[in-house]
């Protein structure tokens, strides 16, 4: 008797699939095990490793979907799901969690912490008020950072963050989004001979270096977050990019910038008229969820320059068009407003012009050294 209710527990293990999870609050239970825990505990008791590219989100906070899921059905069955026994991603995880109600979100990019020591190294001042000045004006600022002992990996669109260290307030002061690939060039520090891998960074935030996000706060918001890094050029992963970019977007909605502070502007004669205008807050977390999910290029015509790409909403935000990586293109400036034009609709990722006579592509580039 013993032995064949053995056998039938174990025929019962393996008839277990993914489709047996249907209860949200096993869900819940599975994240609250990871919250007591702390992710690396998790992952390494359930045996799964670190997302790719799915994510739960879950009250400001986001968990590696694969393994939440495994989890919850052990908290729903009392059997678990190794990793080996079912899928992740679209065909597995993501829609089952999205069935029971759950939101899950994409990060295909990593992204680079980079470091910024002001006792070694002063950033001129004029040059960071030019950069505050094109942010505030809609755009970004482009600026050379090094990337410290990382001589490769980074990629045109990885998200970066910029730490401040070396002061009594350290914390993140800066994001933006790579421009360029590494390259060696010009060792920041006057006394070196040998150049240092460094990257373009166009910068969509930098505040005062008294406003920076603490790195106590970073700590405890995003999983595994060290206590220091040394030498900058740490990679972050899916998971770390996610948590660290919500809890910096809402320290930008919350940080109080004094007027004394703000990039001065030149002195023109002064003209009013008074206008109610709607500014879109989220613009800017739409374009690093677009950069982060698709190619760093215009969709029709494949310009490349990531400091001009716009973030354009297929079905449009005034008709409450949600800003999500599907209903999401990068545009550059020109096909932007063509298309908010209705010059042309996005049929998947083809531009269907209303009139092909007005059809244009951005103008073809000069080969090196020539003009």
């Amino acid at each position: 008797m013993v032995r064949s209710l053995a056998v039938f527990r174990l025929a019962e293990r393996f008839l277990m699939t993914l489709k047996d999870l249907t209860d949200p609050q096993a869900v819940v239970r599975a994240m609250e095990e990871c919250d007591r825990v702390g992710r690396s505990t998790f992952l390494q008791t359930h045996g799964f490793g670190p997302a790719d590219e799915y994510f739960l989100a879950h009250k400001g906070r986001f968990y590696d979907s694969k393994a939440i899921a495994g989890a919850a059905h052990l908290h729903q069955t009392g059997i678990p799901l190794s990793n080996s026994e079912f899928v992740g991603g679209l065909h597995g995880a993501v829609p089952r969690l999205r069935g029971l109600g759950f939101e899950i979100v994409s990060q295909r990019r990593g992204s680079y912490v980079l470091l910024w020591n002001p006792t070694r190294w002063e950033w001129d001042e004029t040059r960071r008020q030019e950069i505050r000045q094109s942010i505030e004006a809609g755009g970004t600022g482009v600026a050379p950072w090094s990337t410290g002992s990382r001589k490769k990996d980074i990629q045109v669109g990885d998200r970066i963050f910029l730490f401040i260290v070396g002061q009594s307030e350290r914390g993140l002061v800066a994001s933006g989004h790579a421009a360029s690939s590494i390259y060696l060039d010009q060792h920041w520090a006057a006394d070196h001979d040998e150049r240092a891998p460094t990257i373009s960074v166009a910068w969509d935030n930098l505040l005062d270096a008294k406003l920076v996000l603490p790195w106590g706060e970073v700590q405890q918001a995003v999983p595994e977050f060290r206590d220091s890094y040394q030498g900058g050029g740490i990679k972050l992963d899916g998971l770390q990019t996610l948590s660290l970019d919500a809890l910096w977007q809402g320290h930008l909605d919350t940080a109080s910038v004094p007027a004394s502070q703000r990039a001065a502007t030149p002195e023109i004669e002064a003209s009013y008229s008074y206008v109610i205008a709607k500014k879109r807050n989220h613009q800017k977390q739409f374009r690093s969820k677009l950069l982060a999910f698709y190619e760093p290029k215009c969709d029709v015509c494949g310009f490349d320059q990531i400091e001009i790409l716009e973030a354009a909403h297929i079905v449009p935000d005034s008709q409450d068009g949600p800003s999500t990586v599907e209903n999401g293109r990068l545009l550059c400036p020109n096909h932007h407003r063509a298309h908010d034009a209705l010059l042309f609709r996005m049929d998947g990722h083809h531009a269907v012009w209303a009139d092909p006579s007005t059809e244009f592509l951005a103008p073809a580039r000069p080969a090196p050294g020539t003009k």
